[in-house]
């Protein structure tokens, strides 16, 4: 099923749902919603993702970033070395500092990871009623509230370790089907 019309479609609505499914995971603390089904929600943009253009591509577009750094010159102390460093970026690059090499460093975040945020997040939510003197699980509110999403309290936390949990959750049977 991998046409042009598909992966161009899925180009554009990926985002939407990703967009879509934090409105559901935001709005789920005084509304309909919350983290499962945003979690769901998130993980269809993924699923439609893969089934374009494959897991390998997602997995590189999404899921794998790039950390650049150069290489420090030894004979520099620290604060001297970071002021050659941003004078080479800003001034394009100056012709008597020594350009070292480029490193980088591939960080992969993959879906056991997102499992474990997200059971992480969700255990600690009802640890800080537990803090408090409360029962386990107790909510707790702030007092400010943000004019769209309202107030913010633990079970907004709770909702994201269930976001994260059932996203991780789905995108590990993603791409182990896809790749059999």
């Amino acid at each position: 099923m991998r046409t042009i019309i598909f992966a161009t479609a899925i180009r554009y609505l990926t985002p939407l749902f990703l967009i879509f499914s934090l409105y559901i995971l935001l709005r789920g603390h005084n509304h309909p919603g919350g983290g499962f089904i945003g979690g769901l929600i998130g993980s269809i943009a993924f699923v439609f993702h893969v089934l374009a253009h494959g897991s390998d591509r997602t997995v590189n577009a999404y899921f794998r970033v790039k950390l650049y750094s150069k290489g420090k010159p030894d004979d520099d102390t620290p604060p001297e070395h970071m002021w050659r460093l941003l004078s080479a970026n800003t001034w394009n690059r100056l012709p008597n500092y020594p350009q070292p090499e480029w490193r980088y460093h591939i960080v992969r975040l993959r879906p056991a990871y997102v499992m474990a945020i997200g059971l992480f997040l969700a255990a600690s939510s009802g640890l800080l009623g537990l803090f408090q003197g409360m029962p386990f699980m107790t909510s707790w509110w702030m007092e400010a509230e943000i004019p769209i999403i309202g107030a913010l309290g633990t079970p907004l936390l709770f909702d994201a370790g269930v976001y994260l949990l059932v996203l991780g959750m789905v995108l590990k049977m993603i791409f182990t089907m896809s790749k059999e």
